[in-house]
């Protein structure tokens, strides 16, 4: 059986994002495409009228690991990944070994190319 075999920065299953000229590993990130909206109307008798679907925004969640004298991950800062524009809209911090920071991040799609920040 093949092994596999790491020699340099890749940490394999993960994608690198760069934000502000900083690259960022992201790790055991999902991105299960854009979850349905739904919309219903009801009767006055509570019975179902109608209803409609459409594919929401995309988001991509995952855990970026830097070193810990390393810049966090900056919230709403458009960055481009995959031919889309994305930004981070939640940020928590977590790490256990010295050195190290993990960063457990949901990824919005950006749909306009920028955002306004007040």
């Amino acid at each position: 059986m093949p092994s596999i075999v790491n020699d340099g920065t890749l940490v394999r299953g993960s994608i690198d994002i760069t934000i502000n000229s900083v690259v960022y590993t992201l790790l055991d990130y999902k991105r299960p495409g854009g979850k349905a909206r739904t919309e219903r109307d009801y009767t006055a008798a509570g019975k179902p009228r109608a209803a409609s679907h459409a594919e929401d925004f995309e988001e991509i969640t995952g855990t970026v690991r830097m070193r810990s004298d390393a810049v966090a991950p900056p919230k709403f800062i458009v960055f481009s990944y995959d031919s889309k524009n994305w930004y981070i809209v939640d940020r928590e911090e977590s790490g256990s070994t010295a050195g190290l920071k993990e960063y457990a991040v949901v990824i919005h799609e950006c749909i306009s190319g920028s955002v306004t920040v007040t």
